[in-house]
């Protein structure tokens, strides 16, 4: 689980972004369900068909750094709007 704070426009994202959660245990996790980092590209691919998307990630602060990466490098080839 991530331990992050809760802001008041978080609503307001989960409809206008992809929002990924890093835990320090190296899952990748979207909507509640581990997706892994090769679910990250397709899920973006299908997410982003209408209307570019930014993707936003939500990493634990003990996620390893390449994990982190390799996520945004996955959502950038997923034609993310912007990471």
């Amino acid at each position: 689980e991530v331990d992050k704070p809760q802001a008041a426009s978080a609503a307001r994202l989960d409809k206008n972004s992809i929002i990924f959660a890093l835990t320090a245990q190296g899952q990748v996790v979207y909507g509640g369900k581990e997706v892994g980092v090769g679910g990250v590209r397709p899920l973006v691919s299908r997410l982003c068909e209408r209307d570019p998307l930014p993707v936003i990630l939500q990493v634990d602060k003990n996620t390893p750094s390449g994990l982190t990466i390799r996520v945004i490098d996955e959502a950038k080839l997923g034609k993310a709007k912007n990471v």
